[in-house]
């Protein structure tokens, strides 16, 4: 298992294994000074988004469609969970990153499904329905009633390719009830006002509310970054908010949320003149007032 897990170039292996790592840094830093920068702290925040296209436009659309059996046909073998859709050469990356994110959010589902034969899951911006797909695929005995959250043409092309998932564009209707899990994976951190969405996502979590697949820092603030994806991928580019971990923890518990488990996920990619670089990382909490299991 670990050699799948390890797979990759053999170049990049050779170079991890023979250079210091610090050299390694070096380089890294320093082909962010020569064409597009991948990730780059924006120091205006927000104010930013002039001239930013976002994911509300058909090249996102088209490349989660074109991946979307192969996706389904690596979930329903037996192959280690290193899947990501979002990888633009091989969806089975091989990478404990994805393998992270995936056995995490298993885990999480199987607590929330824990004694139930039904279980009603919140995924905001859930794109196409993946998390669905891999739901069924680690509880394939237990009924989902599953929500997903998004843009418009990612919910147009949601409902064709994932008929069994409830696709809610309107932001109003999505609170109008509450749900065993409410999933935001990847999805907060282009909230401009985050702490706004954490509060509705909180009090619609009856009791678990899983945040993941973020970005976070210990020591600096919170602090804006703005993605500009390969050209082989979406093709496209999005401000996003790297949280301060306290920060995130201390607002989810003033909204009744108790922190269950943090879990890591890997380092992060290196952000252009950031103040800090971070690591992905996720979050279980659970409503504080919800009634044990026996």
């Amino acid at each position: 298992m670990l050699s799948t897990l390890n797979r990759g170039p053999a170049w990049k292996k050779l170079l991890r294994n023979w250079m210091p790592p610090g050299i390694i840094g070096l380089a890294q830093k320093a082909l962010n000074y020569v064409g597009i920068v991948e990730w780059e702290c924006a120091p205006e925040g927000w104010r930013s988004a002039a001239g930013v296209r976002g994911w509300n436009i058909p090249s996102v659309v088209d490349f989660q469609k074109l991946r979307w059996k192969a996706y389904a046909d690596a979930l329903s073998g037996t192959s280690a969970l290193t899947i990501n859709h979002e990888e633009p050469k091989n969806l089975n990356s091989g990478k404990l990153r994805d393998h992270n994110t995936l056995v995490t959010y298993a885990y999480v589902l199987a607590l929330a499904a824990r004694q139930k034969q039904s279980v009603a899951v919140l995924d905001w911006g859930g794109g196409l329905g993946h998390y669905s797909l891999l739901s069924k695929s680690v509880l394939p005995d237990v009924h989902l009633e599953y929500y997903c959250h998004d843009l418009p043409l990612l919910c147009q092309a949601g409902r064709e390719y994932s008929p069994g998932v409830r696709f809610v564009e309107r932001r109003d209707d999505c609170f109008s009830r509450t749900y065993d899990l409410v999933l935001a994976s990847s999805s907060l951190w282009y909230e401009e006002y985050w702490r706004g969405l954490v509060d509705e996502l909180a009090a619609a979590a009856n009791p678990y509310l899983y945040v993941t697949r973020m970005i976070f820092v210990d020591h600096a603030s919170s602090y804006v970054a703005i993605q500009r994806p390969r050209a082989d991928s979406y093709r496209t580019e999005y401000l996003c908010w790297i949280l301060n971990r306290q920060e995130f923890i201390d607002h989810a518990h003033s909204r009744g949320m108790q922190l269950v488990r943090e879990f890591v996920i890997s380092d992060a990619q290196y952000i252009f003149k950031a103040p800090e670089q971070g690591s992905y990382k996720g979050f279980l909490f659970r409503k504080a007032n919800a009634r044990s299991l026996s």
